[in-house]
C-alpha cells in the first residue's frame, strides 16, 4: 500500500495528529465538503486554535441550493466548477464551527467571475493539499469582516 493511500485512510478515520506551535505542517483536507468545514475537520484533527494555511491548486465546485451537509450528487449535472489558484487564510477555530479571513486566487471554469469575496461554503471537488503552520493568539491579525478577499 503506498504512502499516498495510507496517508488518505489515517485521515478518514479522523486520527487526530499533536502538533507543535512553531512548527509547520503539509496535510490534506476533505473534498466534497464546503471549505469551511473542511478546515474545521482538520483544525480539530490536529488540535488547532489559530493557524495560517495555504491552498495552491484546489478544485472547486458551485451546485445551488445544495445544503452544506447533503452529500455530492454522483453525477454532477448542474453547477459549475473552478479553482483556487493560491489561497492564504488565517483560522480561528471554535469547536465545530472556524472562522477565515485570507486572500485568494481563484476562477470559475464557466468564466463567470463574481464577486470580490470567496464564500467559505464553496465545496471543494476533491481533497486538497495544504501547508500550514500552527500559531499562538497573539500572533493572529485582528478579524476584520472576517472575508476572504480575492487578490
Amino acid at each position: 500500500m503506498g504512502t499516498a493511500r495510507i496517508l488518505w485512510l489515517v485521515l478518514m478515520v479522523g486520527a487526530t495528529v499533536p502538533t507543535q506551535t512553531d512548527a509547520g505542517f503539509d496535510d490534506f483536507i476533505d473534498g466534497y465538503f464546503p471549505l469551511a468545514v473542511s478546515i474545521s475537520h482538520l483544525m480539530h484533527r490536529r488540535g488547532l486554535t489559530f493557524a495560517r494555511l495555504t491552498l495552491t491548486h484546489a478544485p472547486i465546485m458551485h451546485i445551488a441550493d445544495l445544503h452544506p451537509d447533503a452529500p455530492v450528487p454522483l453525477n454532477i449535472t448542474a453547477g459549475r466548477a473552478g479553482m483556487i489558484d493560491q489561497m492564504v487564510l488565517m483560522v480561528q477555530a471554535a469547536g465545530q464551527t472556524c472562522r477565515l479571513q485570507g486572500h485568494a486566487s481563484w476562477r470559475w471554469l464557466d468564466g463567470s467571475e463574481t464577486g470580490r469575496t470567496f464564500d467559505p461554503q464553496t465545496r471543494l471537488a476533491e481533497p486538497a493539499y495544504l501547508q500550514g503552520n500552527a500559531m499562538r493568539a497573539d500572533e493572529m491579525p485582528p478579524f476584520d469582516g472576517a472575508a476572504i478577499q480575492r487578490v
